[in-house]
């Protein structure tokens, strides 16, 4: 399933960006400004390229607007064989059974994506603006810098912990959904609350737990990318470390949804 889903991000990204690299490499390629660009992202050439090329930008945001939102279609159609597969536990997955999950429970995962959307409006429209309220009522009258570092580290933080329990909770609503195959998004919602609200600490730690193994993956990707060289036949080492961490992200994305899992059949009243 890691390899199907690798494989389906992997063509996915390299229809988006081989316009943008033909792009590059036509003007940038034989000069000194193409070496910088191996280096990562740099304002200069950046700015030069959206100066340069002025003219295409609306139809160029056009062009990463449709990929935008194909690719939020892919997601929760991918959502599916995923939790297809981790709930038929010792079934073999192969493409027949993986995709025909995708495709079975498609339009379920999209109806729980629009009402998770609302959830997103309220959690920043309302509960993030209330927090921040109360820490610019904090720093308002501050008398050092490090009043306001604080703050408005403090409420990064609390956005992270609002986001990720918005996150979960509708986690369970599509794991759920798989598990009892109902088709009645808005009940599987409801009934949501009254689980996650006896249980919240302990699915929010879980949660959380593997939340952090996904932030210990991310540490670990920049510190070995900044360590390889950024020139000549290094590029294929980057490449590889790059598809590695791509891969573990998925491997992630699968323990999310097993995690939950196995925790709702275990406390599932």
């Amino acid at each position: 399933m890691l390899i199907y889903l690798w494989l389906i991000n992997f063509l996915f990204s390299l229809v988006i960006i081989t316009p943008v690299y033909f792009l590059i490499n036509r003007d940038y390629s034989r000069s000194l400004m193409g070496n910088r660009l191996l280096q990562g992202i740099d304002l200069l050439w950046l700015g030069d390229i959206i100066y340069k090329y002025q003219d295409i930008l609306p139809a160029l945001t056009g062009w990463m607007l449709f990929p935008a939102i194909l690719f939020l279609a892919l997601y929760v159609f991918l959502n599916g064989g995923i939790i297809g597969r981790v709930i038929a536990e010792d079934e073999k997955t192969n493409p027949s059974n993986f995709f025909g999950d995708c495709g079975k429970y498609f339009f379920r995962f999209l109806r729980v994506f629009l009402i998770s959307a609302v959830g997103y409006i309220i959690l920043f429209g309302v509960i993030f603006k209330f927090f921040s309220a109360l820490f610019n009522l904090w720093t308002k009258n501050a008398s050092t810098e490090w009043t306001v570092t604080i703050a408005s580290n403090l409420l990064f933080l609390i956005q992270i912990l609002l986001f990720s329990i918005v996150g979960m909770f509708f986690d369970y609503v599509k794991v759920r959904l798989v598990a009892e195959d109902s088709r009645k998004t808005l009940k599987a919602t409801i009934a949501n609350f009254s689980f996650i609200g006896k249980k919240f600490f302990k699915a929010w730690a879980l949660y959380l737990l593997v939340g952090i193994i996904s932030i210990l993956l991310g540490i670990v990707f920049v510190g070995v990318s900044n360590i390889l060289p950024k020139g000549g036949t290094s590029l294929i080492v980057l490449f590889i470390w790059q598809q590695i961490y791509i891969f573990s992200k998925m491997w992630v994305k699968v323990l999310f949804f097993s995690t939950e899992y196995n925790f709702l059949r275990v406390h599932k009243i």
